[in-house]
């Protein structure tokens, strides 16, 4: 891989988290592949393999939104490694029903190739995400 992929990798997914903290969904998706493979950790409140955008849309984001009064994920740095970029961070977010509110440290990686997001991998600190959810 060239340094200058290796680079544009990193822009791309720069780029999602940025979309995403605005809140502009189209450029959030622009750079997923139709072959994309989404998978949400176990013990997260959407875990689970997804398969395009409408599942992800469906099975994570709506139910995020649905279920919690807040959410988002907080981006501290990304790691450029090539064909993928590793992001760390945190969750934060309330609970609708509880009104409970935590923070969780989380890693993202994201698997590009050909300018296109393949693969998303999700890794987090689920207990304080799933005791906020207990009344």
């Amino acid at each position: 891989m060239s340094s200058a992929s290796s680079s544009r990798n990193l822009q791309i997914v720069e780029s999602l988290y940025h979309a995403y903290a605005e809140a502009d969904l189209d450029s959030f998706y622009k750079d997923l592949s139709p072959d994309l493979t989404w998978i949400e950790c176990d013990g997260f409140p959407t875990p689970g393999v997804f398969r395009n955008k409408e599942e992800v849309t469906d099975n994570v984001f709506a139910v995020l939104q649905r279920d919690w009064s807040h959410w988002q994920y907080e981006l501290d740095h990304l790691i450029d490694a090539g064909d993928s970029v590793v992001a760390i961070g945190s969750y934060r977010g309330t609970h609708g029903r509880t009104a409970k509110s935590f923070s969780a440290r989380a890693a993202h990686v994201w698997h590009l190739a050909d300018g296109k997001i393949i693969r998303f991998e999700q890794f987090a600190d689920t207990h304080p995400i799933q005791s906020a959810t207990v009344a």
